[in-house]
Parts: structure tokens; sequence; C-alpha cells
């Protein structure tokens, strides 16, 4: 980790990575990254070269086919589905933003404001998407080790909630400024949301995901966490 804070050469490590992950205990893990900041290396710094090392471990393969490896019912092949689907509705999202950005001016009952509220209602869902990820998931599996993976996520899942909240509030408001004025929050909300939400989301499927799968082979464990989202349900069933 302290060669790649270096800017060494990626492909040597990269390879050095392949080797070295399966030997890589989550204690050696939290060592480095205390080492890289005894070395002043900031901690949102170490954060990047952490997932960049573990990137680099997992092979493109064990990222690439993940969800196709996991059986239909497994509790993550069913989060990355509804990945998948937020996907989609941000690039739908990015596509309103343009057509209002192209217009002079809209009615509240325009196709255009009618289709980004109904984007908007579903990226709404990631409420209960995050929560069960915050409140179920990551409790049982950062029990695991790698804490600092499952920091970053939780604390981008705020960021991200909060720019769905905003979006939502702008389109409540939408009679009540000009219409100039909207076209720039929402160009400016999309712009914030759309990069910060993929980010995670690639995050998520190829980073943490298939390292927990890799790391993690408790049956049991699996099988009482798909149990318990099953209870609480999916956003993908309200899409």
């Amino acid at each position: 980790m302290i060669e790649l804070s270096n800017g060494k050469d990626k492909d040597i490590l990269r390879r050095k990575a392949n080797r070295l992950m399966d030997s890589v205990s989550q204690l050696d893990f939290a060592r480095a990254e205390h080492n890289l900041m005894r070395n002043g290396i900031p901690p949102r710094r170490i954060q990047q070269i952490s997932t960049l090392f573990i990137m680099m471990g997992i092979t493109e393969g064990e990222k690439s086919s993940l969800r196709l490896r996991l059986p239909d019912y497994h509790v993550l092949r069913k989060v990355m589905a509804e990945h998948e689907m937020l996907r989609c509705f941000l690039a739908e999202l990015e596509e309103i933003a343009v057509q209002f950005q192209q217009a002079s001016h809209l009615p509240s009952t325009s196709n255009e404001l009618m289709r980004l509220s109904h984007i908007a209602e579903h990226l709404n869902s990631l409420e209960e998407h995050i929560g069960r990820e915050d409140d179920v998931l990551f409790p049982a599996l950062r029990a695991h080790g790698w804490e600092s993976l499952f920091c970053r996520i939780e604390s981008e899942h705020t960021y991200i909630q909060v720019a769905v909240d905003d979006l939502i509030k702008l389109i409540m408001v939408f009679e009540k400024m000009p219409f100039s004025q909207f076209q720039t929050r929402l160009l400016s909300t999309v712009r914030y949301l759309c990069p910060l939400l993929r980010e995670h989301l690639f995050h998520e499927d190829c980073v943490l995901f298939p390292l927990v799968v890799s790391t993690i082979d408790d049956k049991k464990l699996w099988e009482r966490l798909r149990q318990i989202c099953n209870e609480i349900g999916y956003c993908g069933i309200h899409l």
C-alpha cells in the first residue's frame, strides 16, 4: 500500500496484490493503513489507496462475474440487481435534465416534469435499499473484518440520501420559483448525484461484495441474511 501511495508501476503492483490478497488479514490491512497515516497520508487518500489495492488483488473475473456466479436467491445477487435498476434511472435522470436545460419554459403538467417526478420516486426507494444494507447486511459482514471499507460505504450513504432528498424537494417547489432557477438547481443536483451514486455502486459491486464473498464462507450466515432481507422486502419490487 505504501508503494501505491508513492505511485509505483501499477502493473507490477497488481501482480503483487494478486499474490498477497489470499494471505492478507484484516489486521495486516489495519496496520498498513495506520502506517500510511503515520507517514502523513490524509484519511481520504488512504481509503482510495486501500480500495485500489483490493481492486488490484481481486481478479477481473471475480469482479465482472460475481452476480452471475451467485445463486438466483443469494441476497447479494438481489442487491446487485437493484443496483442495475438504479443505474438505469440515473441514465434517465441525466437525459431528462438535458431536456430541461434545452427548454425555455415547461408547465407543471408537462411530460418532462412528470417523468422527472417518476424517476425521483424510484430513486427515493434508495432509502429502503440503504437501510437494508446499513441495518442488516453490513453489521453482520463487518464483524468478519474490513472495517475501513464499510465505514466509507456507510458515510457515502448519507451523502447520497441527502442528494436524493434535495432532488425531491426541488421538484416539490417547481411552481414556486423561476424556471431558470429550477434549471440551474436541477443541473447542479444531477451533476452531483449521478457520478456519486455510480461510483458508490461500482465500489460495492466490484470491490466490497467480491471481497466479502471470497472471504466469508459461512452458508448459515448468508442464509440468515437472506431470510431477514426477504422479510423486509426489496426496493425492486416497487419499481
